[in-house]
């Protein structure tokens, strides 16, 4: 589509650089004519009198035509009325007064103008070749109607060379001067880009500078709040060991406080853990590092280690489908992708089925899908699942950062592949990440 566009570009400039140097030709063969139509007058010959007036009024016309854009159309127009002259002019006049010197006029306007077809201006020049090749047999001895003096003919014969020399230079000039007006209007808008480009660098400097602070400050931020909760995290459990040895009275009282301290400390912690990952995936820290994964065996351990770790005696359940075939992951990242949505799927399925992790082998990629039959996603938050902190309306009161989706898209993207969620609202959810294979 580029390559079009700019093809239609150079044409509507060549076209219109061309309109503009046949406009001042048109005006110059108008006057030209004006002052033909008297000579010939003077000479009496009316037929080419008649026809000069006549051609110098079709010069405005074509005038008007060439600053339409219309080129095509008065170029033919001007080459047949240019070839009748001709015709007339040695017929009534006489081969002598050289008429046939407007056909070089004719070749050169056409070289000039490069917006036509190659046919086209074959099928052209060769007509016009014809056409001169029959004038000259049939004209080139033929005397003239007119008996006019010989120096009459030869003063003729210099005003239709000067003539024709003078249109050709007028083409010519306002030809080169449309080049070197558009060559300024080039320069121009080359110095105008130029500044542009300045002031692009300049933002994307700025930019940059902005992220890397951004970046510095979550890194910092997050390293920073790691010592006070380590610190409020080691007094929390020598608040639950004195109580457990003085055995005090509010000895079970303290230890809930302990408890919402500690989740809340592991909250706190998850939610730096999961923003500093986001800060280097952003400032590109993280790299996809394929191998070439076993990844029925890989899945196998993964499942058997959140199995162990399940305590309302639910387990992920593995599903295998086609024929099993190597792969090349990063087997960190599709580690933390998987474990996040396993993670999901027993979180927002307490108390139903057991949730799945599917392996779907094809011949151009596998497909891995995660499955729960929770209490799904509302359709108007399926959209925006991905996006970091955004959590469904109905999961508010399950603890969460909102961040495991977003890191896990996130690493999926790094490794090629794609992430489709599907959900019915009370009838569980289903990621879909597919990764083509090599």
């Amino acid at each position: 589509m580029p390559e079009i566009n700019n093809q239609y570009k150079h044409e509507e400039i060549v076209s219109s650089r061309f309109s503009k140097s046949m406009i001042v030709a048109c005006l110059a063969g108008s006057i030209v004519h004006l002052l033909l139509s008297i000579f010939y007058f003077i000479i009496k010959v009316p037929e080419m009198c008649i026809f000069s007036i006549i051609t110098a009024f079709l010069f405005l016309l074509w005038r008007h035509l060439f600053k339409n854009k219309l080129i095509e159309t008065s170029f033919i127009l001007a080459s047949l009325n240019a070839v009748i002259g001709i015709v007339l002019g040695e017929y009534f006049i006489g081969w002598e007064s050289n008429f046939n010197i407007y056909f070089i006029i004719l070749p050169a306007s056409l070289f000039l103008y490069n917006g036509w077809k190659v046919w086209k201006s074959s099928i052209y020049l060769i007509t016009l070749f014809s056409f001169y090749l029959i004038l000259y047999f049939v004209l080139s001895d033929f005397e003239g109607v007119y008996k006019i003096n010989e120096e009459i003919i030869k003063y003729l014969s210099l005003v239709n060379t000067i003539s024709a020399v003078a249109i050709i230079l007028m083409i010519l000039l306002s030809f080169n001067s449309s080049i070197i007006q558009m060559q300024n209007d080039l320069e121009n808008r080359n110095r105008a880009l130029n500044q542009k480009a300045k002031e692009l660098d300049y933002s994307l400097s700025k930019e940059k500078q902005l992220g890397q602070l951004k970046n510095s400050f979550v890194s910092t931020a997050s390293h920073q709040f790691r010592t006070p909760l380590a610190v409020i995290q080691s007094n929390t459990e020598l608040i639950e060991m004195l109580t457990a040895k003085d055995k005090a009275k509010d000895a079970e009282k303290y230890k809930k406080i302990t408890a919402r301290i500690t989740m809340a400390i592991s909250k706190m912690t998850g939610l730096m853990d999961s923003v500093l990952t986001l800060g280097k995936i952003n400032s590109g820290n993280i790299y996809f590092t394929p191998v070439n994964l076993d990844l029925v065996a890989f899945c196998e351990k993964l499942v058997k280690d959140f199995n162990l770790i399940q305590q309302d005696g639910r387990s992920l359940e593995l599903v295998l489908q086609g024929t099993p075939h190597k792969t090349f992951l990063d087997s960190k990242l599709l580690g933390h992708i998987l474990s996040n949505l396993a993670d999901n799927a027993f979180k927002y399925s307490i108390g139903k089925a057991n949730p799945q992790l599917r392996i779907q082998f094809n011949e151009k990629d596998v497909i891995i899908s995660v499955k729960d039959f929770g209490i799904g996603i509302p359709e108007e938050d399926q959209l925006k699942l991905f996006e970091p902190f955004y959590r469904a309306e109905n999961s508010e009161d399950i603890q969460g950062t909102g961040l495991g989706l977003s890191i896990a898209k996130e690493y999926i993207e790094m490794s090629n592949g794609k992430i489709e969620v599907s959900s019915i609202l009370g009838g569980g959810s289903c990621f879909e990440i597919t990764f083509a294979t090599p």
